[in-house]
């Protein structure tokens, strides 16, 4: 991706956490955008120094506060008073950048899930934010540096992906100028959209790259934001392309003019394909050819929730085909709901080039009892 000078890219570790896809971002120079502990500590066993982690999320708890406190962090998005608050007594100074929940809408077809304006649990409001910078002096040890936006998830123009980071640009500007503050970071989230159904176009990085620098030139002209970089963190336009969810048909039934391949993959392995709207690009890995008939794929889980919310298009399955399903290497194991009927966990395998490496051993049934145990907790 060419980015104008001055700007970054992020990759938002919540796609894919694996430490081995980790480190190949990491070595690749990319910032890691991590919303929890969890993911924290992933990238730091990844390699990824403080500097290079920042740290996201509606809720930062004891466990991540601990971690910034250690180690510290390039900058953490807040989005309460409360953790404000928190990170001001951690007894160092730490980096922040206002989570801005914009008042922007973007049409349902531009976007999967719009994560502005509403009612949504996100950050602050504009005049929120403006009000905190207005009070700043007041904050000890917490450093305020910029802004933060996510506008929203898949979306699929590099023109609608403008249209909002234009808007947010400006009202930042604006609450900047009234408060006489020199942010020196602002980041505009990701969001970048992948093509799922036929028929879906690849996200135009020409028409993006022209669009990001139009955004650097009026944030240049802008005195108030000349001295800003800016951050991009695409989690899923970076992962999703990159890999495949493989499963085996256990059987094939059809009810009420219904064709279902019964699968011994599902939610308890990665949510997204099963549960998410869209016509996942899916492919026949092992089985008879032949012309492709739409298909809901079922789970093993004694729930409606695991079958795919829209078909497939296969050939005629039979029981032993094994099928893929594409753009799953992005939120695939990590949304899994791992423990649910106490199914086996899959491997998880990395291709890097013409060699194969196991990032991920499977797990038939040891995952289940890890931290089980029958402890007194007295009267």
């Amino acid at each position: 991706m060419a980015l104008p000078r001055g700007w970054n890219l992020f990759f938002a570790a919540k796609a894919n956490p694996n430490v081995s896809v980790l480190k190949i971002y990491r070595m690749a120079g990319a910032v890691a955008e991590c919303a929890s502990a969890g993911e924290m500590l992933a990238c730091r066993r990844a390699g990824f120094k403080s500097e290079n982690i920042v740290l996201s999320g509606p809720v930062k708890t004891e466990r991540e506060l601990a971690l910034v406190k250690r180690y510290g962090v390039r900058m953490v998005h807040a989005e309460t008073m409360d953790e404000l608050a928190a990170l001001d007594k951690l007894g160092r100074r730490v980096n922040v950048a206002l989570r801005v929940n914009m008042d922007v809408h973007m049409a349902p077809q531009k976007a999967g899930r719009v994560m502005t304006g509403g009612k949504d649990k996100f950050g602050f409001s504009p005049a929120e934010a403006a009000r905190l910078l207005a009070g700043r002096q007041a904050f000890r040890n917490v450093i305020f540096c910029g802004f933060h936006m996510y506008m929203g998830t898949q979306i699929k123009t590099p023109a609608a992906w403008i249209r909002g980071a234009e808007t947010f640009l400006r009202h930042m500007a604006s609450i900047s100028r009234a408060h006489d503050f020199w942010p020196i970071y602002v980041n505009f989230g990701g969001g970048l959209g992948i093509p799922y159904k036929e028929g879906d176009r690849e996200f135009d990085l020409k028409k993006f790259a022209v669009g990001l620098k139009r955004l650097a030139a009026e944030a240049a002209r802008d005195g108030h934001l000349s001295q800003a970089t800016f951050q991009i963190e695409p989690g899923r336009w970076l992962m999703g392309p990159c890999g495949a969810y493989v499963m085996t048909v256990q059987g094939v039934k059809e009810m009420r003019g219904t064709s279902f391949a019964l699968t011994d993959g599902g939610i308890h392995h990665a949510l997204f394909p099963f549960r998410i709207s869209r016509e996942f690009p899916a492919e026949l890995v092992r089985g008879k050819n032949g012309k492709p008939v739409p298909q809901i794929l079922g789970g093993p889980l004694c729930t409606t929730l695991d079958q795919s919310d829209l078909p497939v298009r296969l050939p005629p399955l039979r029981a032993g085909d094994v099928i893929a399903i594409r753009n799953s290497g992005a939120y695939g194991f990590g949304t899994g709901m791992h423990y649910f009927l106490s199914h086996p966990l899959p491997a998880e395998i990395l291709k890097d080039g013409a060699r194969y490496f196991l990032i991920r051993k499977a797990s038939p049934s040891a995952h289940l009892f890890q931290h089980q145990v029958h402890l007194s907790l007295g009267k």
